[in-house]
C-alpha cells in the first residue's frame, strides 16, 4: 500500500514538474505570459498603426497659418499643434513638425517642393500615445526612387534579430489635401524599450556624427559630444566604462551585446549603408544601456542598398575611413571567434533574406502593394518610369554585392586591406553612389566606388578582377556608379549591374546548422532561467517532503 502511495506521489511530482516547465516555456524559449502580452501588444500595433500588407490614410489638419509658418521655417523645426486621424484614430493636440538632416536641408533649397518628412509627437501638449507609440516619423523617401531602401532594410534587420522599430507604408493628407506617399517610422522610445528589452529605465543616447560619435576614446564625458542624450537616466560613469573597455581593454562581452553589434555591423556593411557608423558621417544609431549592458540600435536606412555606393564593400574592412577610428568593427572583429561568428551571420544574410530569387520574390510583393500609391503620389521627387528602374537598381545592387560577400567568403578575394577602409564614398566626395547623387550633381561617376570582386581598397574604384581603373570607374562591363539620384541630379551610371559568377547559386544554399538570427533580445532577459529555477526549487522542496514523510513511516 506504502509502494503504491509512493509511487503515486512521486508521479504527482513529476507531472507537477512537466506542467512547471511547460508553463515556463511556450516552445520559443519565452514565458508563456510574457509571450501573450507582447503578442497582443505587437498585434494590435501592426494591425492598427504599422501594418505590412496595406497602406493606410494619415490625416494631418493643422491651422492653415500655422502650417505655412511651419514650411516657412522649416529648418527651426518648431513644433505646431494639430489634429490627426491615425488609420481611424482621431487625436488632438498633437505636435506636428518637420525633421531630417540632409533631406531637410536640401528640401529647404528645392524652391519647387514642400515635401517635408514629418515628425508626429502624440504627447507633446497631452499625456496621450497611439497604442503605447508616443512619437511617429513619417518620412518623405527622399534620395530613393525605388521607395524600398528603408523599409527592405528594416524588414531585414527583424529577419536578423536586431531590434528594430515599427515602420509602414501611408497617405498622408494635410487639411483634406493628398501631400504625399510616406514611410511611416516609429520614433525609438519607451515603448520600443520596453517591447524589445523589457524596461525603459536604461539609458539612451543618439549618435549625431559629431565628436565622440565614432566611439573611441576621449578621456572625459564632456568630449563626446557627438552622443545627444535621449534618456532621463544617464548611467554616464558605465558609459565612461563601456568606452574605456572597447577601447583599451579586451572584455567586450562585459560592456557590449556582442553578437547584436556583430549583427549591426554586418547590417550595414551587406545593405551598402555608407550613411552610418562606418562611413566619415559616423551617425545614424542609438545606443542603449542595459543593466550595463549596450546595444546598438538601428536608424535610418533610406541611403542603404546602393544610396551612397557601397558595392564590393571589403566586409572585413568596411569603413570608409581608417579601421582604427572605428573601434566597434576593428576591435570585435580583431577577435577570432567574433569573426566566425560575423561571417556565419553575413552568410545566413546572403542565403536567406538577400538570395536572389528570395529578394526579388519579396520586392515584387512590396511593388505591387506601393505602386498604385507611387503612382498617385502628388509630391514625388521622383518620376514613376524613375521608380521602376530604382526597383531594378535595388536588386542589382544586391546581386552585385552578394557575389562580391560570397567570393570574399570563400576566400576567392580578399575581404580586407591594408587598414585604410573600403575606400570613400559618393557621400564624402559631395557626389552620389549608385543612384544617389546630390542635388545639381553632375552625373559623373564618384571617386570612391567600388564593384563587385575588387581587390586591396584605394582612392579610385575597384575593378572585378583587382585592376584598379582610373577615376572612379567600375569594373563588370565599365559602367560607374553615377550621381544624380537625387532630385536635380543628372541622370547616374548604371553601376552594380554586373551579374553574379556563372553557375553560382545563392539561393540553394542551406544555413550553418544551428545558426539562427533570434538575438540575445528576443525575450526579457532571466526570464526563462527564473521561471526554470523557480519551478525546479518547488519541485526539488516537493520530493524533500515526500522523502522524509515516507522515511519516518518506515522507521515507525
Amino acid at each position: 500500500m506504502k509502494a503504491k502511495a509512493s509511487t503515486l506521489l512521486l508521479s504527482l511530482c513529476f507531472l507537477l514538474l512537466l506542467l512547471t516547465l511547460t508553463a515556463c516555456t511556450n516552445g520559443t524559449g519565452s514565458t508563456t505570459t510574457e509571450a501573450s502580452v507582447v503578442s497582443d501588444g505587437e498585434q494590435t500595433l501592426d494591425e492598427t498603426v504599422f501594418p505590412k500588407d496595406k497602406v493606410i490614410d494619415v490625416k494631418i489638419t493643422v491651422d492653415k497659418d500655422d502650417f505655412q509658418n511651419m514650411l516657412d521655417n522649416a529648418s527651426s523645426e518648431e513644433f505646431k499643434e494639430a489634429t490627426v486621424d491615425y488609420n481611424g484614430q482621431v487625436f488632438n493636440n498633437v505636435g506636428l513638425r518637420t525633421k531630417g538632416n540632409l533631406s531637410l536641408i536640401s528640401v529647404v533649397n528645392n524652391k519647387d517642393s514642400d515635401r517635408y518628412s514629418l515628425k508626429l509627437s502624440f504627447d507633446e501638449y497631452v499625456n496621450q500615445t497611439i497604442e503605447g507609440v508616443s512619437k511617429i516619423n513619417l518620412n518623405n523617401n527622399y534620395s530613393d526612387a525605388s521607395y524600398l531602401r528603408e523599409f527592405l532594410t528594416y524588414e531585414l534587420a527583424e529577419a536578423m534579430g536586431l531590434p528594430t522599430p515599427k515602420y509602414s507604408y501611408v497617405n498622408v493628407y494635410v487639411n483634406g489635401e493628398f501631400w504625399g506617399f510616406y514611410l511611416a517610422v516609429e520614433q525609438i522610445g519607451e515603448e520600443y524599450l520596453e517591447r524589445n528589452f523589457g524596461n525603459s529605465y536604461g539609458a539612451l543616447y543618439k549618435a549625431n556624427g559629431g565628436t565622440g560619435s565614432e566611439l573611441n576614446w576621449l578621456g572625459t564625458l564632456k568630449s563626446y559630444t557627438g552622443l545627444d542624450r535621449k534618456s532621463a537616466s544617464s548611467n554616464d560613469d558605465i558609459l565612461m566604462k563601456m568606452l574605456d573597455e572597447l577601447n583599451n581593454g579586451t572584455d567586450y562581452d562585459s560592456v557590449l551585446d556582442v553578437q547584436e553589434v556583430l549583427k549591426f555591423i554586418a547590417l550595414n556593411t551587406v545593405a551598402g549603408n555608407m550613411d552610418s557608423y562606418l562611413s566619415m558621417t559616423k551617425h545614424n544609431y542609438y545606443l542603449y544601456e542595459d543593466d550595463g549592458l549596450f546595444s546598438i540600435l538601428p536608424w535610418d536606412y533610406n541611403m542603404s542598398f546602393g544610396g551612397f555606393g557601397g558595392a564590393g564593400v571589403l566586409i572585413d574592412e568596411p569603413t570608409s575611413g581608417k579601421l582604427a577610428e572605428r573601434p566597434l568593427v576593428a576591435k570585435l572583429l580583431a577577435v577570432d571567434e567574433y569573426k566566425e561568428q560575423y561571417h556565419a551571420i553575413i552568410k545566413e544574410m546572403i542565403e536567406g533574406y538577400l538570395a536572389d530569387d528570395t529578394l526579388a520574390a519579396r520586392v515584387k510583393e512590396i511593388s505591387e502593394l506601393i505602386s498604385p500609391y507611387v503612382k498617385a503620389d502628388p509630391s514625388s521627387f521622383y518620376s514613376y518610369e524613375e521608380y521602376e528602374q530604382g526597383i531594378t537598381t535595388v536588386l542589382s545592387f544586391a546581386s552585385t554585392q552578394v557575389a562580391s560577400v560570397t567570393q570574399q567568403l570563400n576566400g576567392i578575394i580578399p575581404s580586407s586591406g591594408d587598414g585604410s577602409g573600403s575606400g570613400s564614398n559618393g557621400f564624402e566626395e559631395g557626389m552620389g553612389g549608385m543612384g544617389g547623387g546630390f542635388p545639381g550633381g553632375d552625373g559623373a561617376p564618384n571617386d570612391g566606388a567600388n564593384a563587385a570582386g575588387g581587390n586591396a581598397p584605394n582612392d579610385s574604384a575597384n575593378a572585378a578582377g583587382g585592376n584598379p581603373p582610373a577615376d572612379g570607374a567600375n569594373a563588370a562591363g565599365g559602367q560607374g556608379f553615377g550621381g544624380g539620384g537625387f532630385p536635380g541630379g543628372a541622370p547616374g551610371g548604371q553601376g552594380g549591374m554586373m551579374a553574379p559568377p556563372n553557375g553560382m547559386d545563392f539561393g540553394g544554399m542551406m544555413p550553418p546548422n544551428g545558426m539562427g538570427f533570434g538575438g540575445q533580445n528576443a525575450q526579457p532577459q532571466g526570464s526563462i532561467s527564473e521561471a526554470i529555477t523557480a519551478g525546479i526549487a518547488l519541485i526539488i522542496l516537493i520530493l524533500s517532503g515526500v522523502f522524509v514523510l515516507f522515511y519516518n513511516r518506515r522507521r515507525l
